[in-house]
């Protein structure tokens, strides 16, 4: 009994009766009338707090548990009570409030390691990794041997892409809690994003073992299939997880890019349509549907997909909207109907969208500036595999000049293989940047004091332009894939030829345009089955022209003049074969399009096969895509005694074929108009025996070129990066 005869522990129990018989206002009532008389009365402050959250007030449910956890007067707090609050805001996804609880809770009390815990996960649902990171720290040091405490760590690292810290603290994870599911589940995924995919597979596996009904660990296992292109077991895992767990929407985004890269296309856009009808509210389904379209070559379509996913984060420097924003791009290049200047002002909004805000990071140079110097040279790739660029790439570093540079090699690559470990032989530093930050690789590269940064890759996919963005080296450059500027105002140069980039063009790139003595590249072919044959029409009397590009080249324009063509040439058949027609029903829809101009089926040869050389053996005469030109398969053709016929579009990617023939010394299969296109191919086609004594002598012709003089483009590309450092020496910038 206290004062004024007011009985607080009877008042209490018959508030705790009232809660357990589901009267909820008349418990309210009671507990209110305690601190009436006690404001400071902990248990019924814990109590209405416990009340209040049931009846989803949760804004007061926490002025209450703020107001408990103020008050008491216990030396050790009574944890169960307010940490089953917090639990209850974990379950009900209700982060933002999680976050105002525990953070309330951490500055009340900065030892309580559970605490900051909370605020970790709070802070990780909501995508602040580094208030995530920083709050799980804290935890761990003080409690360092708990195993949840540590995971959350590890999720936070992960997040950051700090990896390789995150693999250690899992593997002390997995120590102290063996039978821990999501420990084994976090394990794989920073097995994963490191590229170590085998050891990525035995932990989702094992966490699979340990918690079979957890729907999200069939995903995760799926993209490490991905990862290593088993595209079909992906899918197998990826449907396991939505019979699970039908509303686990993010599966549909990584099942509709298993399909697009196992050659199913149309399949991928109607999984698309599905998911959207599931749910329309997921950028990640809106991406994916746009990849699936661009892929089927429906680019309109995909551009407003991808405005789709862009539209839901507000915050345009989100990585997501980055790589959304860079497929943009990709599908513009391709375009058949935009203007050169539309297309590179999407760069510089790119540009301003993502890059310009990170010059506030733009810091002195201490390089030494003597021009004569021996340079070090970094190249930026994620293509130090078994992928064409080897073609281009392993010539110039094999014939590099080691007196005249050292060469740094920043491997972004997927996985390693017998190429990777080529390319580690014929450079002088492998640096793996693949588990790195960007700010990590810039700190490296500024360690490493590079004078010449090169970046392979452009807008491909995996890029680390932001690292470009925070001008790394005193000059940088853009040179090979991906065919165009970068966008980037950071970016000093962009190293091509004269036909490529003519001189009236410098004002469609952000970089200054740098012009080399001879070709923007020198081609090494792989001729293990690189075998000559007869020409096809010397044998069947049918002329078969062909291509080996993707569904996104060959749009309305392309069909168009090819279709005329073919009916120009009655005696004559079209070859059409690359990865993107796998799929039966992309094959009928290409061939659909020739048939409205109405030629037949029969006439039309669709589908995959591999190697591109005996493709080729079936093709007389090739015929070059726009205003995208084709790439690789452009000096494969040549190579394979093929001739071909190309129209200069827009630069630079519309001009590869013509640097590719002026290279060859053979102009005169460029044209500057469809007409002219269709004309030359024609005149081709009616020279059998040219067409015989080309396919004998080709290759000869091709082999004496600058095409694959490995020895003086080295020296011009190493010519250009004096020059590029002689300017910097004596003016301070590009």
């Amino acid at each position: 009994m206290s004062k004024s005869g007011f009985d607080i522990k009877a008042t209490m129990r018959e508030a705790q009766a009232l809660v357990k018989a589901g009267k909820l206002a008349e418990a309210i009532a009671s507990a209110s009338r305690v601190i009436q008389r006690f404001p400071l009365h902990e248990e019924a402050h814990l109590l209405l707090a416990k009340i209040y959250f049931h009846l989803d007030q949760d804004e007061n449910a926490i002025e209450h548990l703020q107001k408990a956890f103020s008050i008491s007067h216990k030396t050790v707090i009574d944890s169960k009570a307010y940490y089953t609050i917090l639990n209850r805001f974990v379950s009900r996804k209700s982060y933002a409030l999680l976050e105002q609880a525990s953070r309330w809770l951490v500055n009340l009390r900065p030892k309580d390691g559970i605490a900051w815990d909370y605020l970790s996960i709070a802070c990780l649902e909501q995508q602040k990794y580094e208030d995530a990171h920083e709050a799980a720290l804290r935890a761990s040091k003080i409690l360092p041997n708990n195993p949840h405490v540590l995971n959350n760590l590890a999720c936070a690292l992960t997040s950051l892409e700090r990896c390789s810290e995150s693999l250690e603290v899992l593997k002390r994870t997995v120590e102290l809690a063996p039978e821990m599911a999501t420990a084994y589940n976090n394990l794989g995924n920073a097995h994963r994003f490191l590229g170590n995919y085998e050891e990525a597979i035995e932990s989702f596996s094992r966490a699979i073992q340990l918690a079979p009904e957890m729907a999200y660990l069939y995903n995760n296992l799926g993209l490490t299939y991905r990862s290593l292109d088993r595209c079909q077991s992906a899918i197998e895992v990826y449907h396991q997880a939505l019979q699970i767990q039908p509303d686990l929407y993010q599966v549909y985004p990584n099942l509709i890019e298993a399909y697009r890269h196992g050659g199913q296309i149309q399949q991928a856009i109607d999984c698309s349509r599905s998911a959207l009808q599931l749910t329309d509210q997921i950028p990640e389904i809106w991406a994916a549907y746009g990849d699936a379209l661009r892929d089927g070559g429906y680019l309109d379509a995909a551009i407003e997909a991808y405005i789709q996913a862009v539209s839901f984060r507000k915050d345009d420097h989100s990585s997501f909207n980055r790589k959304v924003y860079t497929n943009i791009l990709f599908c513009l290049n391709y375009h058949p109907d935009l203007s050169a200047e539309v297309i590179f002002n999407a760069y510089r909004e790119f540009d301003q969208r993502f890059a310009v805000q990170l010059r506030d990071r733009w810091l002195p140079f201490d390089n030494e500036k003597v021009p004569g110097r021996r340079l070090r040279v970094g190249y930026v790739c994620q293509s130090f595999y078994n992928q064409v660029c080897k073609y281009f790439l392993i010539p110039l570093l094999e014939k590099h000049d080691r007196t005249q540079v050292e060469i740094f090699a920043y491997a972004q690559i997927p996985f390693e293989d017998e190429v990777t470990e080529h390319y580690k032989k014929i450079v002088d530093h492998w640096i793996p940047i693949r588990g790195m930050t960007d700010d990590q690789a810039v700190a490296q590269i500024r360690a490493d004091k590079i004078d010449i940064l090169i970046d392979v890759s452009g807008h491909t996919n995996s890029n680390r332009l932001m690292i470009f963005a925070q001008k790394p080296a005193p000059v940088s450059l853009h040179w090979l894939e991906y065919g165009y500027t970068t966008g980037l105002s950071a970016v000093d140069y962009f190293m091509t030829d004269s036909p490529s980039v003519t001189g009236d063009c410098d004002h469609l790139f952000s970089e200054k345009i740098w012009r080399l003595d001879g070709p923007a590249y020198v081609y090494r072919p792989d001729i293990r089955l690189a075998i000559l044959n007869e020409s096809p029409a010397s044998q069947t009397g049918i002329v078969t022209f062909g291509s080996l590009s993707r569904t996104t080249r060959i749009n309305h324009r392309v069909v168009r003049i090819w279709a005329a063509i073919l009916d120009a040439m009655p005696n004559s058949r079209l070859v059409i074969n690359s990865g993107d027609f796998k799929d039966p029903l992309v094959q009928e829809e290409m061939a659909g399009r020739f048939m409205r101009y109405g030629i037949e089926r029969s006439r039309l040869d669709i589908g995959f096969s591999s190697p591109s050389w005996e493709v080729l053996k079936r093709i007389d005469i090739g015929l070059d895509c726009f205003p995208h030109n084709s790439g690789t398969t452009l000096l494969e053709t040549l190579y394979m005694g093929i001739p071909f016929v190309t129209l200069q579009d827009r630069p630079p990617v519309g001009r590869i074929g013509s640097s590719v023939l002026m290279g060859m010394g053979r102009p005169e299969w460029i044209a500057t108009s469809e007409e002219e296109y269709a004309q030359k191919a024609i005149i081709l086609a009616h020279d059998i025996e040219g067409l015989v004594h080309m396919r004998k002598t080709m290759r000869q012709e091709m082999e004496a070129s600058m095409l694959m003089n490995e020895d003086a483009f080295a020296r011009s590309v190493e010519k250009a990066y004096r020059q590029m450092w002689q300017i910097y020496c004596e003016k301070g910038s590009a």
